[in-house]
Formats: C-alpha cells, structure tokens, sequence
C-alpha cells in the first residue's frame, strides 16, 4: 500500500526519477558506504530475537501486510503489529549505537 501512496506523490510532485544503468549501482553504494552500513545491519539483527527479526524481515523484505504476517508468525494481527514495531524500535537503537 504505501508503494501506491509514494507513486502518487511522486507523480503528483512532478518527480523524474533517473534511470539506472549498470555503473550507476555500485557507484550509488560507494558513496553510500553500503559496506559498513551492511555490516552494521548484520550485526544489528544479530542482536535482536527471532521474534524481532522474523517480523521485521516480513514487513520490510517481504513486504507482507499485517494480516500475512500475523498468519506467518501464528499470531493475532495486533501482536504482529506489535512486534513490528518493537523490531524496528529496536533495531533503530542497536543502529544507533553502532554509529
């Protein structure tokens, strides 16, 4: 749902987003350091539960609803909401501290 709301606005805002061509990725990660950032995020979700990490692969990677998750994980909707949040809460402070 929230790709359709940031194709609106991007629409709506009169953005050309640039094509990318094959040397335009890993230029994009170098200046990006992709590479720490990647082995921080490794070492972030290292620290965190499985409860944590499931949820928040399944939103973020997967970009699975709630109602799916809460399937996947055999829990209620609300909980899976719960442990989405608290994973990314979570996940945001261990980042943090790695900075």
């Amino acid at each position: 749902m929230w790709r359709t709301h940031e194709q609106w606005a991007v629409r709506r805002l009169g953005i050309v987003r640039p094509a990318l061509d094959d040397e335009s990725i890993p230029r994009i990660e170098a200046l990006a350091d992709v590479a720490a950032q990647r082995q921080a995020l490794t070492a972030a979700l290292d620290r965190m539960t499985d409860l944590e990490r499931d949820a928040v692969r399944l939103r973020v990677l997967e970009e699975l609803d709630y109602q799916t998750i809460a399937a996947r994980l055999g829990c209620s909707e609300s909980t899976a909401r719960g442990r989405v949040h608290r994973g990314l809460a979570r996940l945001a402070r261990l980042l943090e501290v790695a900075r």
